[in-house]
């Protein structure tokens, strides 16, 4: 019971700190579906038929298809490297020594953070995505429980990964080289709009940083070309270990931060 209550305190806290307007939710739809339209007409002047290099990786025909689910995984890691990163602004606000002065579960105010600004920052433009494929064609699934297996694979690959930048973004001031490298080639590397199949070597090690890359994998096996559980058990396996690294290092960080705030009397650590 302590989790839940800890967990839906940061829950309203992030809503009344981050989303407070209109304007916020309006913009949370217009930019996302604004990147995906144009990705999609960036495709169009480059030959796109069964014989064109694109044909190697992706069928033309869901090619659509490709662009949402990659787009819907990107929203949902974009959303949490921005609330991580505000965590800048609640630190210079003393909110940070407020927390670790508490007896709060240090993990619980990570993961609540994170599943908050997950839950109001992708839900609109979820909105979108699944009207949208349901409009084209593409969706090839096996059974009833690929399409909420995906989005559960997807949610919980996103919070942790967004309790981890927290944590980051908790510790360091510096951390904010972060939202510069996670950003930008998350989108080019992780396979949102490109293959990662389709990138030269180095890429592909790059690739595998991101805990994005084998989430869009799963996403669109199950999605996109039928897989059965034992087709994505390799995948599930592969995903599973690298989450588990993050919420291990997760705490290792909250740790060493709050041993850090003891000693030091502040949480400012260069």
């Amino acid at each position: 019971m302590e989790w839940i209550s800890l967990l839906w305190s940061e829950i309203k806290k992030e809503h009344r700190n981050t989303f407070h307007s209109n304007l916020v939710y309006f913009s949370l739809l217009i930019w996302p579906a604004i990147a995906f339209i144009t990705a999609y007409y960036s495709f169009l002047p480059f030959q796109r038929g069964a014989d064109s290099p694109l044909a190697r990786f992706i069928n033309p025909d869901h090619l659509v298809l490709f662009l949402l689910t990659g787009y819907l995984g990107y929203i949902f890691f974009w959303c949490l490297v921005q609330s991580a990163w505000q965590m800048s602004f609640e630190r210079q606000a003393g909110t940070m020594e407020m927390i670790f002065l508490s007896p709060v579960n240090r993990l619980a105010f990570v993961y609540g953070r994170s599943f908050s600004a997950l839950a109001e920052g992708v839900w609109l433009f979820f909105t979108f995505a699944v009207l949208a494929a349901l409009m084209v064609n593409g969706i090839q699934i096996n059974t009833w429980w690929s399409v909420p297996l995906a989005l559960l694979v997807l949610l919980v690959s996103a919070v942790v990964w967004g309790g981890f930048l927290t944590a980051a973004f908790l510790f360091s001031r510096d951390a904010g080289f972060l939202y510069t490298i996670l950003d930008e080639p998350m989108l080019i590397f992780a396979g949102v709009k490109v293959p990662p199949l389709a990138l030269p070597v180095w890429a592909k090690m790059i690739s595998l940083c991101f805990p994005l890359t084998y989430t869009l994998n799963i996403l669109r096996k199950l999605l996109m070309e039928k897989a059965a559980l034992l087709e994505v058990a390799p995948q599930l396996g592969i995903l599973s270990a690298v989450l588990l690294l993050l919420i291990l290092l997760t705490a290792v960080i909250l740790v060493l931060a709050e041993k850090h705030m003891k000693q030091t009397g502040n949480m400012v650590l260069y």
